[in-house]
C-alpha cells in the first residue's frame, strides 16, 4: 500500500470540461493530442466513450483534460499496428491488461517493446507514447514500483455459452465444476461433450478467471482452445468461455457493438444469484453478484506513479485530475446521483463503483 499523502494524491487537482463532442460510443483511433490509453478489452468502450463524449447516460459527459485537449483510448483489437502520437512511432497494439501495463512500462523506460498482438512489429522503442493502461485485473503490488493503479470501477466474471446447448447444468457451473472443465480432467456434463475457450494470453479476464478457478498455464488441459476475450462471435453450442458482465451487459444496452449471437447467453457462477438483471437496453449489473468475494472485481486505470506524486518533479496535475474520483467528469468517478456524471455512464457500460477507492503502488 501507499503512503496517505501519495494515495490522496489524485484528490488534489480539478478537471475541467470543455468542448463536447456528443457521440454514441465509437471506436476511431485518432493520434492524440493529449493522454493516450491501452489495454485492457474489459475497459476499452466504456473508456473511449468517455474519452470521446457520449450522452448515452441521458446527459452529456466527456472527460477532457484542462486545456479541453483529447484523450486517445486505443481499442486492443483492429489493426495490428497502432501510432498514438503526432510524428510517433508505430507500434503493435497491445492487447489485454498485460499487455497494457507493458505497454506503459516500455513508455517510461525506454527499453523495447514487443506487442503480444500476432504479427506485430517487434522491438520498438515506444518512449513517452503511452500514458494509461487499462487493467481489468490488479497488477504485481509492490510499494516501490515505477506504477500506480487507481480504481476504475467494479465488474465481475461470468461465463457465455449458447442457448442451444444441451449439456446438463451448462447454465449454472460452480467453481470445482469449472476447474476440473479447464485442468480437462472432466470434459462432459451429463454425458454431452463440453468445449472449454480461454482468452488469449495478456488477457487480465484470462489471469483472473484462471487465478479464481485455481488454474496455471501449466495445468490448462489440452482440451481448452483460445479465442478473443469477450468476443462470442462464433460460440458454439456446448462451448463455455469466460465473460466480463460487464461487457455483456454493454453489449446488451447498446453501449457496446455485440460480440455475439443472437443464442448467446449468460451463466452464473455463483449459486441462486444471476450476474444481471433485466433484458435488453433495460439490463443492469446485479449489484450481489458483483459484491461476491470472487467472482466480483476491481478494475484499475495504471499510470506512472511519479507523475501522479506531487511531490516528484515529473508531476502532471492534468493526469493527477483525470485519476480523481470526487470530480464529476473524471476517469475515475463512479457517482449515479445525476445523468452528468462518469459514474451514470459508466453504469451502462455495466460498471459500478469500485470497492475501494485506495490507489496501489504496482511494478507491473
Amino acid at each position: 500500500m501507499i503512503s496517505k499523502k501519495a494515495i490522496a494524491l489524485c484528490a488534489t487537482v480539478g478537471v475541467a470540461l470543455t468542448g463536447f463532442a456528443i457521440a454514441t460510443p465509437a471506436n476511431a483511433e485518432p493520434v492524440s493530442n493529449s493522454y493516450v490509453a491501452v489495454g485492457s478489452d474489459t475497459l476499452e468502450d466504456v473508456v473511449s466513450s468517455l474519452a470521446n463524449g457520449s450522452s448515452l447516460s441521458g446527459a452529456a459527459v466527456r472527460a477532457t483534460t484542462a486545456a479541453g485537449s483529447s484523450i486517445g483510448s486505443f481499442d486492443a483489437t483492429g489493426t495490428i499496428y497502432i501510432t498514438t502520437k503526432s510524428s510517433g512511432v508505430r507500434f503493435g497494439r497491445p492487447n489485454g491488461s498485460g499487455d497494457g501495463r507493458t505497454a506503459l512500462l516500455r513508455s517510461i523506460d525506454g527499453a523495447a517493446y514487443t506487442s503480444g498482438t500476432v504479427g506485430a512489429p517487434a522491438a520498438v522503442v515506444i518512449s513517452g507514447q503511452v500514458d494509461i493502461a487499462r487493467s481489468s485485473g490488479s497488477g504485481t503490488v509492490d510499494a516501490a514500483g515505477s506504477l500506480i493503479q487507481v480504481p476504475f470501477g467494479r465488474d465481475a466474471i461470468a461465463y457465455a455459452y449458447d442457448s442451444g446447448s444441451t449439456a446438463t447444468g451448462i447454465d449454472t457451473i460452480d467453481t470445482a465444476t469449472m476447474t476440473s472443465l479447464y485442468t480437462c480432467s472432466v470434459t462432459t456434463l451429463g454425458g454431452v461433450t463440453v468445449t472449454p475457450i480461454i482468452p488469449q494470453a495478456g488477457s487480465g479476464t484470462r489471469k483472473d478467471f484462471m487465478s479464481k478457478i485455481g488454474v496455471t498455464d501449466a495445468t490448462l488441459g489440452s482440451c481448452v482452445q483460445t479465442g478473443q476475450e469477450h468476443d462470442a462471435s462464433n460460440l458454439g453450442v456446448n462451448q463455455i468461455m469466460p465473460m466480463s458482465v460487464s461487457r455483456w451487459v454493454a453489449m446488451n444496452t447498446g453501449a457496446s457493438y455485440p460480440k455475439k449471437k443472437d443464442t448467446t447467453v449468460l451463466g452464473s457462477l455463483v449459486a441462486g444469484t444471476t450476474p444481471v438483471t433485466g433484458t435488453g437496453t433495460s439490463m443492469v449489473p446485479n449489484a450481489p453478484y458483483y459484491a461476491d468475494s470472487l467472482w466480483g472485481r476491481d478494475t484499475y486505470l495504471v499510470v506512472q506513479y511519479a507523475r501522479v506524486d506531487p511531490t516528484n518533479a515529473a508531476y502532471d496535475a492534468q493526469l493527477a485530475a483525470l485519476l480523481d474520483p470526487t470530480k464529476g467528469t473524471s476517469l475515475t468517478n463512479s457517482q449515479t446521483t445525476f445523468a452528468a456524471k462518469a459514474g451514470s455512464l459508466k453504469k451502462k457500460f455495466g460498471i459500478l463503483a469500485p470497492s475501494t477507492t485506495t490507489a496501489v503502488r504496482i511494478s507491473k
